[in-house]
């Protein structure tokens, strides 16, 4: 008797004719609505730190951002005084690849250096062929954590330097906050 309840069901498929069951869509991912991340990094595409906006073009998975940072150091040399300052504005187009939150982060860009040295009122100087304006290639291959409703952002990566006859190995750490 058991084993005729248990057949019954199969006897009903038999009979019956085969139907097909389309699938459901599959739906897309949440629409990001923070599209603005403002974020300070430590290293990185800024040399020693930089504080940065970027804008988020979701439909193109891609960032478009900008930065700036300012250090000043004074030097002496046998009682004389003065500042190296050093001033840069990092600027990136990152390309995002992964899931709403967790990113790997491409990017390409360039970093505008500026390097002053300032005299004291003895008027030693300190200067080097090195002073004034350049430029520097730039890259980022990192992860950020990027939520598309705003909130707390942060990332890691490597963000390499490059000069004509100078590489620079560089990374950096970023934390901030998207809206």
């Amino acid at each position: 008797m058991t084993s005729l309840l248990l057949a019954a069901p199969l006897a009903l498929y038999a009979d019956a004719e085969t139907t097909t069951v389309e699938a459901a869509p599959v739906p897309a991912p949440p629409a990001r609505t923070a599209s603005n991340v403002v974020f300070a990094e430590a290293l990185g595409n800024g040399l020693f730190y930089s504080i940065n906006y970027e804008r988020i073009v979701d439909s193109w998975h891609i960032g478009l951002r900008a930065g700036v940072s300012y250090f000043t150091y004074g030097v002496s040399s046998y009682g004389k005084s003065g500042n190296l300052t050093i001033v840069t504005f990092p600027m990136v187009a990152s390309y995002y690849l992964g899931g709403p939150k967790h990113k790997l982060q491409l990017g390409l860009g360039g970093t505008i250096l500026y390097t002053g040295v300032s005299s004291d009122s003895t008027g030693a100087r300190f200067e080097s062929e090195r002073s004034g304006a350049g430029l520097a290639a730039t890259a980022v291959v990192g992860y950020r954590y990027l939520p598309p409703n705003g909130g707390f952002t942060f990332g890691v990566g490597f963000t390499p330097l490059l000069r004509p006859g100078l590489f620079l190995p560089w990374g950096g750490a970023e934390a901030g906050y998207s809206f």
